[in-house]
C-alpha cells in the first residue's frame, strides 16, 4: 500500500479557499441565466459573424460580444443586457478584438 505524504507548509503561498473571489459592483455576470438568454436571442437573431461579412466571408458566429465593453457600460449607467450593445462574432474576430482592447494603451498596435 503507498504511503501516504506529509504537507509541507510554504509560507509564502498563501492559503486558498474555494469560491472566495472578490467580486466588484463594474463585474459584469457572464454565468447568470439572463446572460445565457440574452446571449442566445443574439445568436439566433444574427447567426453570421459581422466581421467576417465585412469580409465577404460567411462564418458562424459562436460570441455574443459588447461593443464598448460591459464594464464600461455599467459605469456609464446603460443596460449591458440590451441587444444594441451585442455584435456577433466568431471565436478568431472575438480573440483578436479583445486582445486589442486589453492592451490598448500599451504600446501594441493591432492589424
Amino acid at each position: 500500500m503507498a504511503k501516504k505524504l506529509n504537507k509541507v507548509k510554504r509560507p509564502w503561498v498563501g492559503e486558498r479557499k474555494p469560491f472566495d473571489r472578490e467580486r466588484h459592483d463594474d463585474d459584469f455576470d457572464y454565468n447568470g441565466r439572463r446572460w445565457r438568454k440574452v446571449r442566445k436571442q443574439q445568436l439566433e437573431s444574427f447567426p453570421c459573424c459581422c466581421d467576417c461579412e465585412a469580409e465577404g466571408i460567411v462564418t458562424i458566429a459562436t460570441v455574443a460580444d459588447h461593443e464598448p465593453q460591459a464594464k464600461v457600460l455599467i459605469a456609464r449607467g446603460d443596460d449591458p443586457y440590451d441587444m444594441k450593445w451585442l455584435m456577433s462574432r466568431c471565436k478568431k474576430h472575438h480573440d483578436s478584438k479583445s486582445g486589442s482592447e486589453a492592451h490598448k494603451g500599451y504600446g501594441v498596435k493591432s492589424r
